[in-house]
């Protein structure tokens, strides 16, 4: 698994005759009343949630890159 912040990635090497497996896991949360999962923190500001906003894409970004670089092993 490789931590990245809120969220993970878990990559099972794929071989010959079996694919890589990639999943994306949940690492970083709270638990709303409402049993509800949040991944960011309470925002006050615009500014605060685009920044939270950002992260979260930033995650996404690295990991679809290591993504895709596990698929083009196999």
């Amino acid at each position: 698994m490789h931590p990245l912040g809120a969220l993970e990635l878990d990559i099972q090497p794929g071989t010959p005759d079996n694919p890589a497996i990639v999943k994306i896991a949940l690492l970083r949360y709270s638990r709303g009343a409402d049993g509800r999962l949040f991944i960011t923190p309470e925002c006050t500001s615009f500014e605060e949630i685009q920044g939270q906003i950002n992260s979260l894409q930033d995650e996404l970004d690295e990991i679809r890159e290591r993504a895709q670089r596990a698929f083009q092993v196999t």
